[in-house]
């Protein structure tokens, strides 16, 4: 008799198939939590880079591949950057910071008049005027006003950026531990100085949260933010320092001089899932602020503007607010210039 040979029943295939829907579905979401859901607060830079730098949206210098997206997750969750080992060795050999050079400033003199002064009532007679404090005791302030940038690579263009040069809009940091300053920083540090000129407290923090890529920004400068406030509980102000792009009407004359524009902006996050209980508390402080400032430098301030589809780190302190101190259209100078008066809004409101 032919000897029949049993089969082997076939292996089912629909759980295989549930299995990698299953495992598609898990690497879906997973992508959009991590990197579009914590990208939402970034879309108000986004779309002043696409609509000022319209390159910027087709060749992004910050987002050159997945190697680049796989480093700035690491980094995200670890303080690990794959690409600099220096970051390695500083994370778990705390004291080789002792070692670390510091960025040199290049110091700018204040301009000292009518409305440009660092007393909020420039008809007070000279010798009544509060007069800056020393190095000394300015560095012993207690902190009160906390300076932060979560777009660390912003640069000012003034005419240039109109010879299509936006190329250079961004600096391209080499890596966490790179020791630029931008213009941004360059701004943060003259408005930092002015306060403290006037006996304020200030912190002023350069840690560089847009690199390698802008989508982590706001992140990374959540972590930095709160680990200053929690070492600090004394800071009253937050703010986040920016420049804006793509603004037609972007300097004022205060007395005789061009002086860029400032912007307000207020984030609800209304329309996004994330938690943002006390934003009317923002609200009512940027108010302050903008009815102060045009109180004391009327055409200083641009309208406010306010995002129902972001949270801009707002959530952490209630009286913080990001800040646009002019474009990229604008001259350091201007630029500083509008440091300098806000610097003095600041004072008066404290």
């Amino acid at each position: 008799m032919p000897r029949h040979r049993s089969r082997r029943p076939a292996a089912p295939i629909l759980p295989w198939l549930f299995v990698v829907a299953l495992c598609v579905l898990i690497g879906y979401f997973s992508y959009h939590l991590l990197f579009v859901y914590i990208s939402l607060d970034h879309r108000l830079a986004r779309t002043v880079i696409s609509l000022g730098i319209p390159i910027a949206g087709e060749r992004e210098q910050y987002s050159p591949g997945w190697e680049y997206t796989l480093r700035s997750f690491i980094y995200l969750i670890t303080d690990f950057d794959l690409g600099n080992p220096d970051t390695l060795l500083r994370n778990t050999i705390p004291f080789l910071d002792l070692f670390e050079s510091r960025q040199t400033w290049q110091e700018r003199p204040f301009v000292f008049i009518p409305e440009l002064t660092f007393d909020p009532d420039p008809t007070k007679p000279l010798e009544t005027r509060v007069q800056p404090p020393s190095r000394a005791t300015a560095a012993d302030l207690a902190p009160q006003v906390l300076i932060y940038h979560s777009h660390s690579s912003e640069m000012y263009l003034g005419p240039a950026a109109k010879s299509e040069n936006y190329q250079n809009a961004h600096y391209v940091f080499s890596s966490t531990s790179d020791r630029t300053i931008t213009g941004i920083m360059e701004v943060g540090n003259h408005l930092a100085e002015a306060l403290r000129s006037q006996g304020i407290g200030v912190i002023h923090s350069t840690a560089i949260h847009d690199w390698p890529t802008l989508s982590g920004a706001y992140v990374n400068s959540e972590r930095t933010v709160k680990t200053i406030l929690a070492q600090n509980p004394g800071i009253r102000f937050v703010f986040d320092v920016h420049r804006d792009a793509n603004v037609p009407d972007r300097t004022v004359v205060i007395d005789g001089r061009q002086v860029a524009r400032v912007l307000l902006v207020v984030a609800t996050a209304q329309s996004i899932p994330q938690s943002h209980p006390h934003w009317e508390k923002n609200y009512e402080f940027a108010l302050d602020f903008y009815r102060t400032a045009e109180r004391m430098y009327p055409g200083l301030m641009r309208p406010m503007q306010i995002r129902r589809d972001a949270r801009y780190n707002q959530h952490l302190h209630q009286n913080s607010i990001l800040i646009e101190i002019g474009s990229v259209e604008n001259t350091i100078e201007e630029a500083l210039l509008a440091a300098e008066l806000v610097a003095t809004v600041i004072a008066e409101m404290l």
